[in-house]
């Protein structure tokens, strides 16, 4: 799949950690509520277990071939907020694309993206998020762009503040201006599809186990230095211990 034009050209460094565990509904087994049905707890367990024992296996292999010492337990790169973010994204995002008849790619870059994710490549998790990103891509040629407000963009800008990569002193008005007319163009589309899937989620009213908060579908990302996504563009999911935010979608 075709990357999109990058927004900055700076390097941006920015390391993600789950906050702690909040205060689990009636229901703790489930991790989202969606129309479509719910996803458990187990169920995102069961992709996090696969892709960490996939890794272990991995580098448990590596090591063998290199003769060294049996491999140290694994780092992992993810954590069950992610796997949960995008198990509801794959779900949001098929619903959002059923309607401008978008589907996933045939041809799938499962090593790539692998790489990119640090874990194996026939790991549950990266296929799904492999394919959300298709679907992402493909809906963002297809929807009519939206102009970016001035908010989105000092949004993008506060994001990318927030990693410390940013010139010293720059304001949000500097950067606004550096933006080339084609990254404008990128930053249009990935609002527009935010737009709609946010509308999706308001609608079926999508709720997420506090215990997995801060939750969000990452409509647009960027990759920092050291490999791992930047999200620029996301739609925040609700928790199911409060009511629904209102949002603007304009």
């Amino acid at each position: 799949m075709p990357r999109a034009r990058r927004l900055v050209s700076a390097a941006v460094v920015a390391a993600f950690t789950v906050t702690g565990l909040g205060a689990c509904r009636s229901e703790p087994d489930v991790a989202a509520y969606l129309p479509s049905g719910a996803i458990t707890v187990d169920q995102v367990q069961s992709v996090y277990d696969d892709a960490r024992d996939k890794l272990t296996a991995q580098a448990a292999a590596t090591a063998a071939q290199q003769g060294g010492d049996a491999a140290r337990p694994v780092t992992m790169p993810i954590t069950g907020r992610d796997v949960l973010n995008t198990m509801v994204s794959r779900r949001v995002l098929g619903e959002v694309a059923k309607k401008h008849n978008v589907t996933v790619p045939g041809q799938l870059p499962l090593d790539q993206y692998a790489q990119r994710l640090g874990l194996p490549s026939d790991a549950r998790y990266v296929r799904t998020y492999v394919e959300v990103q298709g679907l992402l891509y493909n809906l963002t040629q297809k929807v009519q762009p939206a102009n970016p407000s001035d908010d989105d963009v000092r949004e993008v800008f506060r994001r990318l503040q927030a990693t410390g990569a940013m010139q010293p002193g720059l304001t949000a008005e500097q950067f606004s201006s550096g933006i080339s007319p084609e990254a404008k163009q990128t930053l249009a589309s990935a609002v527009a599809v935010r737009n709609e899937v946010r509308q999706r989620v308001t609608d079926s009213d999508i709720r997420v186990n506090p215990r997995y908060e801060p939750a969000q579908i990452d409509v647009y990302t960027e990759q920092g230095p050291n490999g791992k996504p930047l999200p620029l563009v996301v739609v925040d999911l609700p928790d199911a211990s409060g009511p629904l935010p209102v949002t603007d979608v304009g």
